[in-house]
């Protein structure tokens, strides 16, 4: 009795960090946590990012491109909640975000393009330039006559799907890896 409280006195820090790194290393490779999460075990061994686009559909049946950002302030969706929804995604918080967007205005503003995209997606921007010319941002204003100054739109459906982005070394490789879409329509 007296060797066995000896061995954990003298290894159980040694224990409880290999069952830390365990854990998060197992977590970063089958489950949504980054390496960059995980207190300094598994940091810097890969750059995965999580993406989240949003497509928009009004009334006309026209479709718009949502830019999906977080905020405290005037923006309805909060940051701690885009930032779990990245990390831990399910059908629930996919659901509420959908629903925070087409319950909101969507205030316009000019897309600004990366410029070294690669000549594929060049050419289906280059063909879809109305869809491509303006982003739009959910924001909360108080009243239609505020909205209506900035011209905001609302939208009747709006569909969010979710990507991780993996980088590669070889000739700068970018895979995207669909996870998962969730729609919501106003009510």
């Amino acid at each position: 009795m007296n060797t066995l409280v000896k061995i954990v006195d003298n290894f159980f820090i040694c224990f409880v960090l290999v069952f830390v790194a365990l854990v998060q290393i197992y977590d970063s490779q089958f489950d949504r946590l980054t390496p960059w999460k995980g207190g300094g075990f598994g940091m810097f061994s890969t750059n995965k990012t999580s993406n989240i686009t949003a497509i928009g559909y009004t009334k006309d049946g026209d479709s718009v491109l949502i830019k999906v950002e977080g905020s405290k302030y005037d923006i309805p969706i909060p940051r701690n909640f885009l930032n779990q929804t990245k990390q831990f995604p399910d059908k629930n918080r996919l659901n509420k975000l959908a629903t925070l967007i087409v319950n909101s205005y969507l205030k316009p503003s000019s897309l600004t393009l990366p410029q070294h995209l690669d000549e594929k997606s060049t050419n289906y921007i280059k063909n879809n330039k109305k869809f491509y010319s303006k982003i739009y941002t959910p924001k909360y204003y108080q009243g239609l006559k505020n909205a209506n100054l900035e011209g905001a739109i609302n939208i009747e459906k709006v569909k969010v799907m979710l990507y991780e982005t993996d980088f590669y070394e070889q000739g700068v490789k970018v895979q995207k890896h669909y996870i998962g879409k969730e729609e919501s329509v106003k009510f």
